[in-house]
């Protein structure tokens, strides 16, 4: 393998910080890049940097990005970690590509993904089994559906970037319990200038949660598919996988691959399901058109996605290699803990069942014994964090 070509990595949270070790363990330079410090700063296999945020000032954030480049000899391969920047690489793709290699599906694709309605038209067209989803414009229509939803139901973001950005990147959406609450719910994100969809909450389990990833070649060859299962999530029933586990699904793989297909997917992605235990079918959920936060399970897996990233996007030599061990789990153990206490709250699972949870092979969302000043910053920061909740607390 030749290691002469650097890396661009952007966005510094998890997702990056794993990208960053599957790459730096292998001897490629990793070049991180956010608008906000976070865990991967501090990762000895990655020199990051603070960058403008695309979302304020998309030129100014390119001009940097451009600029970064300049000192290297050869083009970058960029790995995008991070919503934040997903759109802007898309959308100037062909006069990044002087500079960087970049492997991205379809800048329609990418722009149908991130409108939820879009999103779904591909959904229909492709042929997957989705829950009832209904998008109302204004008060008149949610007045008009209410009384025909089944619930509890989940209202959420059409358009995630500006959702994140307003609302918060900890909250995917709001459970509805009855009309009432979808109607309070609305009026709210009416209020913050946000569209909504209302989708139909498939009752079971999150361990009922599956997620199909894989790496598909510029020319369309899957060279590399993966599955795992959600063992707990944070938020609970409606959130980001807090403990997962890496599982072979033979009908995860043929739905998860007849859907990249249908819209000729390109890079990295995974597509979320949930099973539904009513009819047996598992129903799309979400797709993310770049690396997942769990990427360093992956690798700890056997399949490394950024070096067979980094190995196709230069041409080089690269083996195909679609077995990978199972049974290994994934954790964010601040998340996770967030977890029990709110499964246990609602009396879906006792302290014994949490620890027992935890038993077998694992890896961290940041822990590593050969890096570990990621873990000390992110200790510090849960240290403060719940320091200023104490305090606030206290004044009230």
């Amino acid at each position: 393998m030749e290691n002469k070509y650097p890396t661009i990595v952007l966005g510094m949270y998890e997702t990056g910080l794993g990208i960053g070790r599957s790459l730096g363990r292998k001897g490629i330079h990793v070049y991180g890049l956010d608008f906000k410090k976070d865990v991967g700063f501090y990762s000895k296999y990655i020199k990051a940097t603070i960058c403008p945020d695309p979302l304020d000032d998309e030129q100014k954030f390119l001009d940097f990005l451009i600029s970064s480049v300049d000192k290297f000899k050869y083009k970058a391969v960029l790995f995008i970690a991070s919503d934040n920047f997903l759109k802007v690489i898309s959308r100037n793709r062909s006069k990044l590509k002087k500079y960087f290699f970049i492997n991205l599906p379809d800048n329609l694709v990418i722009e149908s993904i991130s409108d939820k309605y879009k999103q779904y038209q591909l959904i229909v067209k492709a042929d997957i089994p989705f829950p009832a989803t209904y998008f109302p414009k204004n008060l008149e229509e949610v007045n008009s559906i209410k009384d025909n939803i089944i619930y509890p139901a989940f209202l959420k973001a059409k358009e995630v970037t500006s959702w994140r950005k307003i609302i918060g990147s900890g909250v995917k959406g709001f459970i509805l319990k009855n009309p009432d609450e979808l109607v309070e719910r609305y009026n709210y994100i009416l209020g913050k200038g946000l569209e909504v969809i209302v989708q139909e909450a498939i009752p079971g389990s999150d361990s009922n949660i599956f997620q199909y990833i894989a790496y598909v070649s510029q020319n369309g060859e899957y060279l590399l598919e993966f599955n795992y299962r959600k063992i707990h999530q944070n938020p609970i029933h409606f959130g980001f996988g807090s403990m997962v586990e890496s599982v072979y699904y033979p009908n995860l793989m043929e739905i998860g691959k007849k859907f990249f297909k249908s819209i000729n997917f390109r890079g990295v992605g995974a597509v979320e399901f949930k099973l539904d235990e009513r009819d047996g079918k598992l129903k799309y959920i979400e797709l993310n058109p770049r690396y997942v936060q769990q990427n360093a399970l992956m690798d700890k897996c056997g399949l490394n996605f950024p070096l067979i990233n980094y190995l196709e996007s230069t041409q080089q030599k690269h083996q195909l290699n679609l077995d990978y061990e199972i049974g290994i789990k994934w954790i964010n153990s601040y998340l996770n803990f967030g977890s029990f206490l709110n499964y246990r709250r609602n009396g879906e699972i006792s302290f014994k069942q949490w620890i027992n949870s935890w038993k077998g092979k694992k890896i961290f969302s940041v822990f590593a014994w050969d890096d570990m000043l990621p873990t000390c910053y992110n200790l510090s920061m849960i240290l403060i964090e719940n320091l200023k909740k104490l305090v606030k607390k206290i004044t009230q």
